[in-house]
C-alpha cells in the first residue's frame, strides 16, 4: 500500500529533552497502523505531530520532515486549521462538548460555514451512522452529550471528528477509558471506517494493536525500533528489544 504519510529525520523537543530520535516511517493510506511501548516513549508524541498539537505546547522544536499526500505539513503556507480538518483526533477520555448530540456532530461543520439545515441533518445522520450509535440516540438528539454513557460518548468524538470528513483518524488509546464491551464495539468500528479512512492508534493494549492494525509500531525511548505488518512483528520480531516487550519482559 502507498503511503499517504512520510515522516523521515523526525527529531522533536520540549525545551532541552529530546523526545523523538531522528524517526523515519511510512504510514499507509486507508489502513490502521497502531504505535506500541511503554509510557514516555514517543509515541503520543509523534501521534500529535501528524496534526500539529504539539505546536500548543511552549518551548516545542521540531526537526525534520513530515509529508502527508505530499504536502510538508511544517511549510511555512501550511493552514494549521486547514491540516485540521483533514486530521481528527480523539483523545483518550471523552470529550463531548456540553450541547446536545446533534449540536456536538454539527458544531465543526457550522466552523467550516455550513449553516444550511437540511444539509447539517444530512451530516448528523450519517456521521452518527458510520460511528454506529444512530440507532441508539437517533430519538434523542436534543438530549445533552454528557447524558451518555461513556462508550457512547466516545463514539460520539469519533462521530464529530468524521462529521468534517477528514482522511486521517487519530486515535490517542481512545479505549483505556472504557469497558470491555464498549471497546469491542470501538474496535470494530475502527475496522469498518478502514476502508474509507487512514487511522493511525495509539495504544498499550498489545492484543488490541493485533486484533485490529494491519502495521505496527514499536517505540522505545523516543526512537522507532521496528515497524513491520502486524502478524509478522508479534510472531516474528526482527530486533530483540521488540521481542523482549511483547513477550512482557520490560514496559
Amino acid at each position: 500500500m502507498e503511503p499517504i504519510i512520510q515522516i523521515d529525520k523526525l527529531n522533536l523537543y520540549y525545551e532541552t529533552y529530546h523526545a523523538l530520535k531522528n524517526v523515519k516511517l511510512d504510514i499507509p493510506e486507508k489502513a490502521v497502523t497502531a504505535f506500541i511501548g511503554p509510557s514516555g516513549c514517543g509515541k503520543s508524541t509523534l501521534l500529535r505531530t501528524l496534526n500539529r498539537m504539539n505546536d500548543m505546547i511552549q518551548g516545542t522544536r521540531i526537526e525534520g520532515s513530515i509529508q502527508i499526500g505530499g504536502t510538508e505539513i511544517y511549510g511555512d503556507d501550511v493552514h494549521v486549521e486547514a491540516l485540521r480538518k483533514k486530521i481528527g483526533m480523539v483523545f483518550q477520555q471523552a470529550n463531548p462538548f456540553p450541547k446536545s448530540i446533534y449540536d456536538n456532530i454539527a458544531y465543526g461543520p457550522r466552523l467550516h460555514g455550513i449553516r444550511n439545515k437540511a444539509e447539517l441533518d444530512v451530516i448528523v445522520e450519517q456521521s452518527l451512522k458510520q460511528a454506529v450509535l444512530w440507532d441508539e440516540v437517533k430519538d434523542y438528539l436534543k438530549r445533552s452529550a454528557l447524558s451518555l454513557s461513556g462508550g457512547q460518548q466516545q463514539r460520539l468524538c469519533i462521530a464529530r471528528a468524521l462529521a468534517v470528513q477528514p482522511d486521517i483518524l487519530l486515535m490517542d488509546e481512545a479505549t483505556s477509558a472504557l469497558d470491555p464491551i464498549s471497546t469491542l464495539k470501538i474496535e470494530e468500528l475502527v475496522q469498518e471506517l478502514k476502508s474509507n479512512y487512514t487511522i493511525v492508534m495509539v495504544t498499550h493494549n498489545m492484543h488490541q494493536a493485533a486484533r485490529v492494525s494491519g502495521q505496527t509500531v514499536f517505540f522505545l525511548n523516543g526512537e522507532v525500533v521496528e515497524s513491520a505488518n502486524t502478524e509478522v512483528l508479534f510472531s516474528t520480531p526482527s530486533d530483540a528489544r521488540t521481542e523482549d516487550y511483547i513477550s512482557g519482559r520490560f514496559g
